[in-house]
């Protein structure tokens, strides 16, 4: 989770940094999975027991 986070970020970034539009609106597209990914991993966290699905709401995005 802490790579897909990381990767959120560095990928809004990157994407702004390239200067066009059209680029910026692809890495936002990569950034959006990997905000689905953690999604994903919090989702396994709570059928697995790790964590409680209340645990998982206050940070839901």
């Amino acid at each position: 989770m802490s790579r897909a986070a990381t990767s959120v970020a560095s990928n809004i970034a990157e994407g702004q940094s390239r200067g066009s539009a059209k680029d910026f609106i692809r890495f936002l597209y990569i950034s959006n999975g990997s905000v689905a990914e953690i999604q994903t991993q919090l989702i396994l966290c709570v059928e697995y027991g790790y964590l409680m699905q209340e645990d998982i709401d206050v940070v839901w995005i």
